[in-house]
């Protein structure tokens, strides 16, 4: 199955690309893996900054907050 993992902030970021991945909770455990590796580089603690994970429907299926 193909997730898109779209930033959602002030400005929104689009995941085009996407990745495969078995099972959705796969997905959901990449979109933790990223939300740390965006916590390590951002330098101010950004309340709004996520990122949703959507199936191939384009169906919302986790929220992983940056800054929870």
């Amino acid at each position: 199955m193909r997730f898109y993992f779209n930033i959602r902030d002030k400005l929104p970021i689009d995941d085009e690309i996407g990745r495969e991945f078995a099972r959705v909770s796969d997905a959901v455990i990449f979109a933790k893996y990223l939300a740390a590796d965006m916590r390590c580089l951002e330098t101010d603690e950004r309340p709004q900054l996520a990122i949703h994970v959507v199936d191939a429907n384009a169906r919302r299926i986790h929220e992983e907050r940056v800054f929870g």
